[in-house]
């Protein structure tokens, strides 16, 4: 039996991805696992982020609502950038220097769904993804495919700067190398979705518990 106010909340969050990628509010890395996602029946998004650096200046008391993006990235950055960028800064409250995993927020309809998949996207090493909410009654489960690809340390505020150039030309590596790591697993996240799609489509699969992990052998095996 077809779940309607599933699928009802299904069109409604398609068309605000529709919306969102018109207005290039979505980056582009990330798309082509969203529309694999969002072209399972049990599934569709309702968020994501292909993994970011950020600079971001926050209150250092207020909320966080109020805190300024002074720069963000969906790629690697050249330390010329992002010295260039806070020397030439003048801070409001503390400048913090992040890197954030990709996040793909998703609803599913049965806990067997959400099941699978959260144990699917630990295997590819997104080691924080979990559940957020369960709602029985709508049959809504609502994740999250996260990794441990994150970086947040303060770099200046009005009236210090910490870091100097060794020390930004360290954490511009390593955040680069975070970022890549986490582009890494989106691309690796996309082949499985594509082989668990392809698998479905050819079985006509309904019930996870009919699929196991053997069909990623493949996968697993080039990525170790």
């Amino acid at each position: 039996m077809k779940n309607k106010t599933f699928e009802l909340r299904k069109k409604v969050f398609l068309r605000k991805l529709e919306d969102a990628i018109n207005q290039n509010l979505v980056d582009n890395d990330v798309l082509p696992v969203l529309s694999i996602i969002n072209s399972f029946p049990f599934a569709y998004t309702t968020s994501s982020c292909s993994g970011r650096i950020m600079l971001i200046d926050v209150p250092i008391i207020g909320k966080k609502n109020e805190a300024y993006r002074i720069k963000r990235w969906h790629d690697v950055i050249t330390f010329d950038e992002f010295w260039s960028i806070i020397t030439g800064y003048k801070p409001k409250g503390i400048v913090w220097f992040r890197v954030e995993a990709l996040i793909i927020a998703l609803a599913v309809d049965s806990i067997n769904w959400a099941s699978y998949l959260l144990r699917l996207a630990r295997i590819l090493g997104l080691k924080e993804s979990g559940i957020r909410s369960i709602t029985p009654t709508k049959h809504h489960i609502i994740l999250d495919f996260t990794g441990t690809e994150n970086l947040n340390t303060p770099i200046a505020d009005r009236d210090h700067m910490y870091i100097d150039k060794k020390s930004g030309k360290f954490l511009v590596n390593l955040a680069n190398r975070l970022l890549i790591r986490t582009k890494k697993k989106l691309n690796l996240l996309k082949s499985a979705l594509n082989i668990l799609k392809e698998y479905i489509d050819e079985n006509s699969i309904e019930n996870p518990d009919d699929i196991g992990f053997r069909i990623y052998g493949d996968l697993f095996r080039r990525n170790q």
